[in-house]
């Protein structure tokens, strides 16, 4: 697993907002940047072009995104665009509930495994995060990649 290889994906519902939030595709660093190091530092970011914080949000879960993820959402979509004679047409109404199953089918829950990694190789070096961005987003990954494989080991 390569720190910039493996992508996240991550659904969010916020209080101030009625539907659920995506991000996808992301990987490891800016997972960190745009929405782990804000998120644990109580500061506003962005998901889905909606502003967010811990505050405001009822839940956040974070997915690493299987190797099928990718082929799964070019499908949807293209499945929205056909005439709805092809059989394989998704109606608008579809596609919110679609959107979701596959964010939930399409990829393995690992909030705990990213902020546990947040915690135990970021948060008490944050004032040193820019200067060391590099250093401690490695480190907080191979910490990840660790606690993945662990999991795996028990779950056999």
């Amino acid at each position: 697993m390569d720190v910039q290889e493996q992508k996240f994906a991550l659904i969010a519902e916020s209080k101030d907002y009625d539907k659920p939030l995506y991000l996808f595709n992301l990987p490891f660093p800016r997972l960190m940047d745009d929405v782990v190091v804000p998120y644990q530092s109580e500061k506003n970011f962005f998901i889905d072009g909606v502003s967010v914080s811990a505050k405001n949000l009822k839940r956040i879960k974070i997915l690493c995104q299987n190797n099928q993820f990718e082929g799964y959402f070019r499908c949807l979509h293209e499945n929205v665009q056909l005439p709805k004679s092809s059989g394989l047409h998704v109606p608008a109404e579809d596609y919110e509930t679609r959107l979701q199953a596959l964010f939930r089918n399409a990829g393995d829950d690992v909030t705990s495994q990213i902020i546990s990694a947040y915690q135990e190789k970021i948060r008490d070096k944050i004032k040193e995060y820019i200067p060391n961005r590099k250093e401690l987003i490695d480190a907080a990954f191979q910490f990840f990649v660790h606690s993945i494989k662990t999991l795996g080991q028990a779950g056999s």
